[in-house]
């Protein structure tokens, strides 16, 4: 009888939290997508105050994206809850 070949691992992550990680690089990621539409409509209408502050936003997200690499699991669950109340506060302002 043949074996099949086991299940593919999860993502390698920086601190072996394999789903943590991906869920809180998914959640910056989307709030990224989200600054970045907004930005995109900030430009087209000429407000530079809104592109300002959105790019500003954006670079707190790369950062945050960056200290997941060395993070612990705690820092990396406090990442992700952050970013999903972030984005669910931003979609039900109606800035979806």
């Amino acid at each position: 009888m043949h074996t099949p070949p086991p299940a593919s691992p999860p993502s390698p992550s920086p601190d072996g939290g394999g789903a943590f990680y991906e869920d809180a690089k998914e959640a910056i990621g989307a709030v990224m997508a989200w600054c970045s539409r907004e930005l995109m409509a900030a430009r087209r209408s000429g407000d530079q105050q809104r592109q300002e502050d959105l790019v500003a936003q954006l670079q707190v997200c790369g950062q945050d994206r960056q200290r997941l690499a060395d993070a612990g699991p705690a820092e990396i669950g406090r990442i992700t809850e952050l970013y999903t109340e972030r984005l669910k506060f931003l979609q039900a302002a109606g800035h979806d």
